[in-house]
């Protein structure tokens, strides 16, 4: 097929602000947290130091009213504050058409998010309905650094017996993209939800894309 899935090829995802619009549940999430602390976090230093990323990494890197806490315990907190809203985010457009598609047409398929199990499960089946189709989920629980560093990457690739420079995979955010260019990942599209064209492709998307409407990416079904 023509188009920015080559056939065959592996197809990797983010999940938050890639296949859904979540953004807003984390950042009232991560709101509530920062009331709890005591804490005043401006929308810049959120945006490039919080999304994204496993909030664990986060909350051991930015200082704050936490840092004598267990930074696995309070991102535990946070994920079962998050659960609780799932039901709030959006699916962005496309993103179940063509995750369908791909599927229909042989096309392996991973996801690997910053996020807990328990959320990438329930949005998974739940919001977007396509668990059945997506053949491994690398989560948070899953590895030793996250996202911008590449292991998550790297393990889907690994549990899928490919080569990364063979794989397509779409992102939202920096820190996402960062993650594929360090994975060394063949195609890195950027999905243009949490941050504009300028932004991912200097971080190194190969081409930005508003949704993931299936006719932006995908040929004729051969």
């Amino acid at each position: 097929m023509t188009g920015t899935v080559p056939d065959g090829a592996p197809v990797v995802f983010d999940l938050d602000g890639t296949l859904v619009r979540s953004e807003h549940v984390h950042r009232r999430t991560w709101a509530r947290f920062f009331a709890e602390w005591g804490a005043e976090v401006d929308d810049e230093t959120y945006r490039h130091r919080f999304m994204g990323r496993r909030a664990a990494d986060t909350l051991r890197e930015v200082d704050g009213p936490w840092r004598d806490a267990d930074p696995d315990e309070l991102a535990a907190q946070l994920a079962g504050h998050g659960s609780a809203l799932a039901d709030d985010v959006d699916v962005v457009p496309g993103a179940p058409a063509l995750l369908r598609s791909l599927a229909g047409r042989g096309h392996r398929l991973a996801v690997v998010t910053s996020a807990r199990r328990g959320w990438a499960d329930r949005v998974l089946g739940d919001v977007l309905d396509a668990a059945p189709l997506v053949e491994l989920v690398v989560t948070a629980e899953d590895v030793v650094r996250g996202k911008p560093d590449p292991e998550g990457y790297l393990t889907a690739c690994r549990r899928l017996d490919a080569d990364p420079a063979g794989c397509v995979a779409f992102e939202d955010s920096v820190a996402g993209v960062s993650s594929l260019v360090a994975a060394g990942m063949g195609t890195i599209v950027g999905v243009r939800t949490t941050a504009g064209d300028a932004e991912l492709t200097a971080a190194g998307a190969h081409r930005t894309v508003p949704d993931l409407t299936p006719g932006r990416l995908l040929g004729p079904a051969a």
